[in-house]
């Protein structure tokens, strides 16, 4: 498992750190956006556990990654993924033959599902098509998104305080949805797509 987080707050981060530490800390990520155009204003990597009392950070729209990596090249995949200008925070796992056929659709050699996953949205505008679980924020360098499919669990509050642990006032992230994140608190549903299968979803 991994988990992401998001929030304005460094308070509210700490706080989601801890109540998602369970789902590992072998490596980490903090990245701050400007509140207003989305600049990156800072952005950390590293090997252990999150401690979020060693960054002194400037204000604005914080995103952290915790994970338990599910790739053999655990060093090298720490979230988020990146091509160009584009970032991905990943949660969830895609199955192999999505791997395959995800390498063969795009000619590539890389094997991060996580990364394939990203050079899949970039050229598909969403992640139709993509067989596994995912929850998912995504910057495409000028603006953030959150979407998760049937099986991936996402949470988030009136505040864009965002969890993959479920926290006090949140509720879940709709899923098949790909929603723009706002500078006053709130969303846009811009793209939908489908959960290619969930063994676990059987209809209202």
């Amino acid at each position: 498992m991994c988990s992401i987080i998001a929030s304005y707050s460094k308070s509210k981060i700490k706080e989601l750190a801890a109540l998602n530490a369970y789902r590992g800390q072998h490596s980490h990520s903090v990245y701050v956006f400007e509140k207003y155009n989305n600049l990156v204003l800072y952005e950390h990597r590293a090997i252990g556990p999150l401690n979020i009392d060693e960054h002194n950070l400037p204000d604005g729209y914080i995103i952290c990654h915790q994970q338990a990596p599910t790739t053999d090249n655990k060093n090298n995949s720490i979230h988020p993924a990146q091509l160009m200008d584009e970032l991905l925070w990943h949660n969830g796992i895609l199955k192999e033959k999505t791997i395959a056929d995800l390498q063969l659709k795009h000619d590539s050699n890389v094997t991060w599902d996580t990364k394939l996953l990203l050079l899949h949205i970039v050229n598909n505008k969403t992640p139709n098509d993509v067989d596994g679980t995912f929850s998912c924020i995504h910057y495409n360098g000028k603006k953030l998104y959150m979407f998760r499919n049937e099986i991936s669990p996402l949470f988030y509050d009136e505040e864009l305080n965002i969890s993959s642990t479920k926290f006090e006032n949140s509720i879940s992230v709709e899923p098949n949805k790909v929603l723009e994140l706002t500078t006053n608190l709130s969303y846009n549903i811009v793209n939908e797509f489908k959960t290619v299968e969930n063994p676990y979803y059987f209809g209202a």
